[in-house]
């Protein structure tokens, strides 16, 4: 275990320097100055220009630049070109408002795709699989911003209630539990909207790893020997059909950053999605490069947790 954690760990450094590199690299092959913020800016005189160049190093060699870079992010000095501000503590921030949408999305993905996907699978062509068959392709087909318009539309005019953003705007400073409850209403909408494709998708692996269990040798034996159907379907089958997804647990990490741009952006919901869109708008490079690397990290981590609990439930694995 311990020789497979640090080989491991030490490709992963490796992909992950790489991954620096290309990031980098790809940042600034795109069209236009990372210094043009607001070319239309009267303000931003010739020398203003140069001066902003070399306060973030663009005056200087792709190589120098790179070194520099992540020297000052490690350190905590690099700052965005929009606003001047430390790009870590305004990354980790935008991260701590993600992550309650995060949990709560993915708790009710995974609470709600299971059972609906063995459902079906154990009452496989019946009116129930049916019904779900074509409520979970309805789902994979409406775009998610679509049912969120919708959604705001209708508990908007229905309910009067604002659902935009942490909390209900000019409630600030209020007692501590009419709070909780605020931003907890608020999370409702987004957390549920942005389970619905996962939702969907996931019922259906699900669906299909259990059909393909059920039809084992070891399935049809545990019924020959007259065990009850409860046992051989919740206690022989699904504990095997379960086995890939457990796998997936890991690769659940990179979801933080990326798998809510869309829901952040609609319910202006403060979070790192919707910090890296609008840097990408803004051509804010540090605050990009920041979070791509970031979220490099979150996939090499998740990776390594996927084989270290696949490696767990499934003894047949030697590492």
């Amino acid at each position: 275990m311990g020789a497979f954690l640090l080989r491991t760990a030490w490709k992963k450094v490796w992909t992950l320097f790489f991954v620096s590199i290309i990031s980098f690299a790809v940042i600034h092959l795109a069209p236009g100055d990372p210094s043009q913020i607001d070319p239309l800016n009267p303000r931003f005189t010739k020398e203003q220009l140069q001066r902003y160049r070399a306060a973030f190093d663009l005056d200087k060699p792709l190589p120098v630049q790179y070194s520099r870079f992540y020297w000052k992010l490690f350190s905590g000095e690099l700052r965005s070109f929009k606003d001047n501000q430390p790009v870590m503590p305004k990354i980790l921030q935008r991260a701590l408002n993600s992550l309650p949408l995060f949990v709560v999305g993915t708790v009710i993905v995974w609470c709600y795709a299971f059972p609906l996907g063995v459902a079906s699978a154990v009452q496989r062509n019946s009116r129930f699989d049916k019904l779900t068959t074509v409520l979970v392709f309805a789902l994979i087909s409406i775009p998610g911003f679509y049912l969120s318009y919708l959604a705001i539309i209708f508990v908007v005019r229905t309910l009067e209630v604002d659902v935009f953003g942490l909390q209900t705007f000019g409630r600030e400073g209020i007692r501590f539990l009419p709070w909780v409850m605020d931003r907890t209403w608020h999370l409702v909408l987004p957390s549920v909207l942005g389970a619905t494709a996962g939702i969907a998708v996931l019922s259906r692996y699900v669906r299909s790893q259990m059909l393909e269990v059920v039809s084992s040798d070891y399935v049809r034996t545990a019924r020959a020997k007259g065990l009850p159907e409860d046992q051989v379907l919740y206690g022989h089958a699904l504990s095997n059909a379960l086995l890939p997804f457990v796998t997936m647990f890991g690769l659940l990490l990179p979801g933080l950053i990326g798998g809510s741009v869309i829901f952040e952006t609609i319910f202006a919901w403060p979070g790192i999605g919707r910090l890296g869109y609008e840097a990408i708008l803004n051509r804010d490079y540090p605050v990009v490069i920041s979070i791509g690397f970031l979220a490099a990290i979150l996939t090499l981590i998740g990776t390594l947790l996927s084989d270290l609990l696949y490696m767990v439930v499934d003894p047949r694995i030697r590492l």
